[in-house]
């Protein structure tokens, strides 16, 4: 009779085992949250790249054209007289969709960097550097 009374008596945890369960949620939280984190900047990482690719294939594609009209040294000397990397963004515009140059013009405020919001969260910046002989015009992320 005893055993079936303390059997009815302990129906809760006890204070320790409502401790290890908070503290094993706490642990498991703390790792979903970490790991979210890490993928948001994983991805403003890889929005990053793909904007450096779409201003490089511009450039690309201002270069052949520029080239095919007036020449290659022409398309060098152009895009050397430009200046800065505003006025080379400038200069490719037309091979880039008016959303994308919209969102790079109005988050630039530096002409020597381009910069955009997943650029701007991620520290980093492009760069279109002047065009030497030995080279072809880069678009660099920094």
């Amino acid at each position: 009779m005893t055993v079936t009374i303390l059997q009815k008596a302990r129906k809760g945890f006890t204070m320790v085992e409502m401790l290890i369960v908070i503290a094993v949620i706490g642990i498991m939280s703390a790792l979903v949250i970490s790991a979210f984190s890490n993928a948001a900047q994983d991805t403003r990482r890889v929005v990053a790249r793909q904007q450096q690719a779409a201003v490089q294939n511009a450039v690309n594609a201002w270069v052949n054209s520029t080239s095919d009209q007036v020449g290659i040294s022409g398309a060098m000397a152009t895009y050397n007289a430009a200046g800065n990397s505003q006025a080379r963004l400038q200069l490719v515009q037309l091979y880039l969709d008016d959303s994308s140059l919209a969102h790079f013009l109005s988050n630039t405020t530096d002409t020597s960097q381009i910069k955009s919001a997943a650029l701007k969260k991620t520290g980093q910046y492009l760069v279109l550097d002047s065009w030497d002989v030995t080279s072809y015009p880069k678009v660099e992320l920094k």
